[in-house]
């Protein structure tokens, strides 16, 4: 598994190429049943200030935004890869 540092670096490398509203944007899946984190987490996007974070399972809910401290239900996360 990656370091703290590591995914905090990628983190917000994303998360700037984010304010640039990339084309694949628009095409990113939302979190269902089915999807699952893996070993290495999946990176998942806001859909309301379109910023995004690491998680590492998907055991819940909903989750609230660290950008926009927006409580989002599990299923409007948007989900890269």
């Amino acid at each position: 598994m990656r370091n703290y540092q590591e995914i905090k670096g990628s983190e917000k490398i994303l998360n700037e190429h984010l304010k640039t509203k990339p084309k694949w944007l628009v095409t990113c899946n939302k979190v269902n049943k089915h999807t699952r984190a893996g070993k290495n987490g999946k990176f998942i996007i806001c859909p309301i200030c379109e910023q995004g974070s690491y998680v590492f399972h998907f055991a819940w809910s909903a989750l609230s935004c660290q950008h926009c401290d927006s409580l989002i239900t599990k299923r409007h996360w948007k989900v890269t890869g």
